[in-house]
């Protein structure tokens, strides 16, 4: 999932809302730190997908349970459980609330690689559509709640010193890379994106980036417009996502039963 969704589970599940006390304000960060890295040349998904602490890492740095809480929710919505199974499944047979919602988005990710002249084998489809059900859920977010999308941003301006290389150092630490280079992350959604205090244009018009990036097509006015359109056609076709919040708080709730070093995995995308 992407950050909305990702910041509502854990303003819910901290009892949060609408917004964090100062001094939790930065577990938003760490809580979206495996998708925000990979947008900085350094970093790859498919290693922030990964959570395996060196020993002594999480009695250091104890916030990093909150990157793990980010795989777990991911795994969640891909395969509709905490861990990911064994063995390689085909997007076609994969259960979580993504894949399943996304069934329904595929004719539509169809005409729309019709119209864009991109070859779509079903493979792609049944992968794309599950990535625009997140980038639906996302943009459904950030209407209904305009509160949500501010967390993580208040979190990066308003973090204290401390607190931001308490960050670095727990980052660093976890995916064996240097403070500074997770230092460096800082302000790379904005180079991506663009203009991430706007909501209305960072929850659609930013996020037709990925639909164009993962199809390989340019970032051009006519391209954005119609992967616009895509977007505000699957959120019109997507049923309550408020069931796959509460499920997700609901899964998290023992926080005994999964919040320890355990190595975990995660799909990177």
């Amino acid at each position: 999932m992407l950050t909305n969704c990702h910041t509502l589970i854990l303003l819910t599940l901290l009892n949060h809302a609408p917004e964090p006390p100062p001094e939790e304000q930065d577990l938003y960060l760490y809580n979206i730190a495996p998708d925000h890295l990979p947008l900085a040349e350094k970093f790859r998904s498919r290693e922030t997908h990964r959570f395996e602490p060196p020993e002594g890492a999480m009695a250091c740095y104890p916030k990093l349970v909150w990157v793990k809480c980010h795989l777990i929710v991911d795994n969640f919505c891909h395969y509709g459980s905490a861990m990911k199974p064994e063995g390689k499944l085909t997007p076609a047979e994969k259960r979580g609330y993504t894949y399943e919602r996304g069934r329904d988005l595929i004719p539509l990710f169809t005409d729309f690689a019709r119209e864009m002249a991109v070859p779509l084998t079903e493979f792609d489809a049944h992968y794309l559509a599950h990535t625009m059900v997140e980038i639906a859920v996302d943009y459904l977010i950030s209407q209904a709640d305009r509160t949500v999308p501010t967390v993580v941003r208040q979190a990066r301006v308003r973090a204290t010193e401390d607190q931001m290389r308490e960050y670095d150092e727990s980052l660093a630490a976890l995916y064996g890379c240097s403070p500074e280079d997770i230092a460096a992350t800082q302000g790379v959604a904005a180079r991506f994106y663009g203009n991430v205090d706007d909501i209305d244009y960072m929850y659609l018009d930013g996020r037709t980036r990925i639909v164009l990036r993962k199809l390989r097509l340019p970032f051009s006015e006519e391209n954005t417009a119609r992967a616009r359109r895509l977007i505000l056609d699957s959120a019109e076709r997507l049923p309550n996502y408020t069931t796959f919040i509460d499920d997700s708080v609901a899964l998290l709730s023992d926080r005994d039963a999964w919040a320890g070093d355990t190595p975990l995995a995660s799909e990177a995308d």
